[in-house]
This record gives C-alpha cells, structure tokens and sequence, in this order.
C-alpha cells in the first residue's frame, strides 16, 4: 500500500510538470454551440455503459459528434464491451508503471481540438484525470470534487454519485445554459 501511494504521488508529480508547459485555447461551450465532444468515462458495468449510450443518444439527436475514451480496472476489457460502437477503451496493461496512459490512440485523444470535454470519472481514477488534465478540448466539464482543477465547468453531484445522475444533470445544466458568441 505504500510502495503504490509513493506510484501514485509520482505520478501526480510528472502530470504537473508536464501541465507547466500546457496552454489551451479557453471557451465557454452549451450543446447548442458544441459541435464535437470528447467524453472521458471509467464505468465498469453494464448500467453504467447503458447510461453512457443514452446520453450519447442524445448527442446524436443534437447533430453534436462524439469521441468516447474509456478506462476499465484490470488487465482485459469485457468482452460485452468490445463491440460498442465509437468507444476506445484502455486497461491497466495500458499504462505505464506509474498509472499514466500511454499509447498513440491516448495521445490523439488529447490532441484532439474538442469544442468540450466531458470526463464522467465518478471514482476518479487518475489514468482518466491525466487524459483529462492534458486535453486540448476549448472547454472541460467535470464532476465536481475537493482537488478539481483545470476544469471551465463543475457540476455538485453530492446528493447522489452515479453517472446516470451526473449525466442527467450535464443535460439540464448545459441545455439551459446560453453561450453568445
């Protein structure tokens, strides 16, 4: 337990000093005004990808595209999980010693010039939170936790802390809010 807290810490370590250099263009972003969305998520269960697709669903039916990047615990993905259609996935085999993602697909993730950012990491994982941190995306939403930073966006999900209600609470927050541009 100690040898993986010390991992951990120098893996927060390397993430800041790589955030030192790390500039991103800033904008504030609705679903009106998003055209493309990155979406960071770590579910680990049937319900939780079921909630995941049917807000996917309604991006689709608002013409916004969509990226999903997913984290799974452990060394192998689902198999019910390997034929979603627009979800990349990684597992712990993904990651370096220190629990960050590496691969060229993870780093065209971050690359990718997203008009929003959504990371729908209940448990906060970190190999998500360093997606997350490094992304280009113009505007980041998040869950709304202690040491949340670099996020334009956090939505309070104390009352309950599932992503069927984050993602519902995304849709209400981020419909009625209006971006003039």
């Amino acid at each position: 337990m100690i040898f993986e807290n010390l991992r951990y810490r120098v893996a927060h370590l390397l993430l800041r000093r790589k955030q030192a250099g790390f500039n991103r263009q800033k904008a504030l972003y609705d679903f009106a005004s998003a055209k493309n969305v990155g979406i960071l998520t770590a579910v680990q269960d049937e319900a939780g990808i079921a909630h995941v697709k049917e807000f996917l669903s309604y991006l689709a039916r608002n013409s916004v595209k969509y990226t999903v990047f997913g984290y799974f615990i452990g060394k192998t993905i689902p198999e019910n999980f390997l034929y979603l259609k627009d979800m990349d996935f990684i597992t712990s085999d993904d990651l370096s010693f220190f629990y960050i993602p590496e691969g060229d697909n993870i780093q065209k993730f971050i690359d990718e010039q997203f008009d929003m950012l959504i990371n729908c990491n209940i448990a906060n994982h970190f190999p998500v939170e360093y997606i997350a941190q490094l992304s280009h995306a113009k505007c980041k939403v998040a869950i709304m936790r202690e040491k949340a930073h670099g996020y334009d966006l956090l939505i309070d999900i104390s009352k309950e802390r599932t992503i069927d209600y984050f993602l519902k609470n995304l849709v209400v927050y981020l419909t009625n809010l209006k971006i003039s541009k």
